[in-house]
């Protein structure tokens, strides 16, 4: 398949939107590249290299978006979001951010900002949600500019995709808002009750629908108890977006920037390649702009029976990577707690993260704030056990789990005790069971003076043990030394935080972690 055809294959396939799919498009497209030395002109056999349709080679992809910037976005759904690890897209009205007048109900900047701060995108619905389709092309463009100058000046950067207020444009709106931008929102799934009337089998229907297809879902939602479209019942909100967690083997989610920018790169992305079984050298070429598309693109490198996936850079120039490391390219889940998901901080500063990013491979973040091994919290708002959320993960060649923590304060009673190590064992032994081939390793909780902390560790040791998996014990090498005020002021999240390192703590356990990640390889 050249890559004229593979463009126009994937044009079609992005253009059919749910309710107006083919049965053609249910399976996944695959942009094919032979791998082909350029140095000698003789093709590598049995090796083949394929940009992913969708980032880490998912099937379908999916945007939630929450329009008109209204203050229910801050208190109730970002949150939810955050405890779930799951990102979304704000589109706002720069006019009526942080506005005064009485019975307003929008954000604030202050608002946004924190939001954004936890991976979110904050874009622009115009300055003060008029219909562009009315207005002249000068007032269109006054629109659009105001928003974008105002959100750079407040969060400092600038928006690279647009919202058309009302959903309403034409050409002459496209090219004016198009400038300058990785993507526009010209379809969406319009969710709520007020309106919509969503239910939680519509919305576990259209969610099952866009997997099948292999298609990029893009949600619209408003307020939940304010604006247009309210939602009646907020909790099948809740649970959708749960829902949308046990999907994400299947699915990549993402701002609606990362996702329009990552199809826009794959369309207009050809790559040369060179290597053989050592190594393979990638040499792409882009005809986009790299100061506005700046995703990597995903490509499935197969050699034989050896499969890896690389994170390139479309713009990048030659790029080549060593299939001798045998962690490069292979794929790490790392599920767990807070210590995982890293509380407050972006993940991408754990030292899991900072490991996989060293060796290419790629990282899959299961962790959720408050999560336990073997207590349910959906009720607190913290969601499933892992123990009743591992099976959800995709598959992986590495998996770490990273808790215990949160079980502490649970198993200093006979019941609780005997609880967690039944689910524990069960946790242990499903691991091994859906993943035979991977290598997984656990890492225990910091050695915390605090009830139920040895029992958990020592829980972790011995029945981990039972089933043949390592242990990073962090309780017991030294290098978190949680109870030293000092250390904790320095390498942790606030003085008084006994859980959760800041960067400069990730980065001790980089070398332990390194270590530990290359020791489970089969």
């Amino acid at each position: 398949m050249n890559s004229a055809t593979s463009a126009i294959i994937h044009y079609i396939a992005d253009k059919m939107r749910i309710g107006k799919m083919k049965e053609t498009m249910k399976k996944t497209l695959l942009c094919i590249i032979s791998i082909t030395s350029l140095t000698t002109g003789v093709a590598q056999a049995g090796t083949t290299v394929e940009i992913c349709r969708y980032r880490y080679g998912r099937q379908a992809a999916l945007s939630l978006t929450f329009d008109d910037g209204i203050s229910d976005h801050f208190t109730m759904v970002a949150p939810r979001l955050d405890r779930l690890g799951l990102r979304a897209t704000f589109w706002v009205n720069a006019a009526n951010i942080g506005s005064t007048s009485p019975n307003s109900h929008y954000l604030t900047w202050d608002q946004c900002r924190k939001m954004a701060a936890s991976g979110h995108e904050i874009s622009n619905h115009g300055w003060s949600h008029l219909k562009l389709t009315n207005l002249s092309p000068e007032e269109i463009a006054e629109e659009v500019r105001k928003c974008d100058d105002e959100i750079e000046r407040e969060l400092g950067t600038r928006p690279k995709t647009f919202c058309f207020p009302y959903n309403s444009h034409n050409a002459t709106v496209d090219s004016i808002c198009g400038a300058g931008r990785c993507g526009m929102r010209t379809f969406q799934e319009g969710q709520g009750q007020a309106n919509n009337h969503s239910t939680a089998e519509s919305l576990s229907n259209w969610l099952d629908g866009i997997i099948e297809a292999g298609e990029w879902g893009v949600t619209m939602s408003h307020g939940i108890h304010h604006g247009w479209d309210q939602w009646e019942n907020e909790n099948v909100l809740w649970n959708y977006f749960k829902q949308i967690c046990t999907e994400q083997s299947r699915l990549w989610v993402d701002t609606f920037a990362a996702v329009s920018a990552y199809i826009a790169e794959r369309d207009n992305c050809t790559v040369k390649v060179r290597g053989g079984r050592k190594s393979v050298t990638l040499i792409p070429s882009c005809s986009l702009d790299p100061a506005i598309f700046t995703e990597k693109l995903t490509a499935k490198v197969t050699v034989g029976n050896d499969v890896r996936y690389i994170e390139f850079d479309p713009f990048g120039g030659p790029q080549t990577f060593s299939l001798e490391d045998p962690l490069f390219g292979k794929v790490l889940n790392v599920i767990g707690d807070s210590y995982v998901r890293n509380h407050q901080e972006p993940f991408s500063r754990t030292w899991h993260s900072k490991v996989a990013a060293s060796h290419s491979m790629i990282y899959n973040n299961y962790g959720i704030n408050g999560s336990c091994v073997a207590f349910d919290r959906t009720k607190e708002g913290f969601g499933k056990s892992l123990e009743q959320r591992y099976s959800d993960m995709a598959d992986a060649d590495f998996i770490l789990v990273i808790a215990g923590h949160n079980d502490a304060s649970k198993v200093q009673d006979e019941q609780g005790h005997r609880t967690f190590r039944e689910k524990l064992e069960a946790l242990c032994r499903g691991l091994k069971d859906k993943w035979p081939e991977a290598g997984i390793g656990w890492v225990t909780p910091w050695a915390v003076n605090s009830p139920g902390f040895d029992t958990v560790n020592a829980d972790i040791v011995e029945i981990c043990g039972k089933y043949g998996i390592p242990i990073l014990n962090t309780a017991t090498d030294g290098i978190i030394e949680v109870e030293n005020a000092e250390f904790r002021a320095q390498f942790f999240q606030s003085p008084a935080d006994r859980a959760h390192l800041n960067d400069a703590g990730h980065n001790m356990m980089v070398t332990p972690g390194n270590k530990f990640l290359e020791s489970l390889r089969k």
